[in-house]
């Protein structure tokens, strides 16, 4: 019997132990941070306020984190971004530093805002009025986006129609308001079911309704 007292005592005091180490590291955190058990291993900072590269996200580590908004400068400090020394440029040109920043910023590729989480992310973000140019990873007005080269034949770029198309299937097809780009065929093509861009008298189905309504409306566009 007082084997069993003492082995539960042994946890009781375990317990209270690691409770009361959980409780004085969270009164240990200094100014503008908070205890975490499971924070992010890679945190943003005054040095690289963007965020690794690769960051495993299933990784984390238990201690004091800069809280939301803050980030640690060189002196191992959380502060605000405005008070990182000597690090006033660490956005490029067109970009802004938001402590609570959109998780689906738009790009060239994705102008439109998408439906998205409240989630939202600490980092550099493009100003509005401008997209992010992915490829070469700057901030940019939509305009200036670089034209996609399109490699199949009869293909052209769209930004906004890249996901709705019109195709030998669907020679009208009902597009949503989300914007795209990709590319699609050229103006008076069809895309066939092989992925080909060809004149909707080569389409399978060339004598159903819709595709000849498609054909008089192409005809008379080309004959104004």
């Amino acid at each position: 019997m007082l084997k069993i007292f003492e082995k539960n005592l042994f946890f009781v005091i375990l317990f209270v132990g690691f409770s009361a180490a959980i409780y004085i590291a969270k009164e240990e955190c200094p100014p503008n941070e908070e205890y975490l058990l499971c924070g992010s291993a890679c945190p943003f900072n005054c040095s690289n306020p963007r965020g690794p590269v690769l960051c495993t996200d299933d990784i984390c580590g238990e201690g004091c984190y800069c809280k939301s908004g803050y980030l640690r400068n060189d002196n191992g400090t959380c502060v605000t971004m405005d008070q990182c020394v000597g690090k006033d440029e660490v956005c490029g040109p067109n970009e802004e530093f938001l402590s609570c920043g959109s998780v689906c910023p738009l790009t060239c590729k994705q102008p439109e805002p998408l439906v998205c989480g409240l989630a939202c992310g600490m980092g550099c973000f493009c100003k509005a009025g401008y997209v992010r140019d992915t490829a070469n990873d700057k901030c940019v007005t939509p305009d200036q986006c670089p034209t996609e080269q399109c490699l199949n034949q009869n293909e052209v770029y769209d930004l906004c129609n890249g996901n709705c198309e019109p195709s030998c299937d669907d020679p009208e097809p009902i597009c949503t308001k989300i914007c795209k780009g990709g590319c699609v065929c050229a103006p008076g093509l069809l895309r066939n079911s092989a992925g080909e861009c060809v004149s909707v008298d080569k389409c399978g189905n060339y004598t159903d309704g819709a595709l000849s309504q498609y054909m008089n409306v192409i005809n008379k566009i080309l004959h104004l």
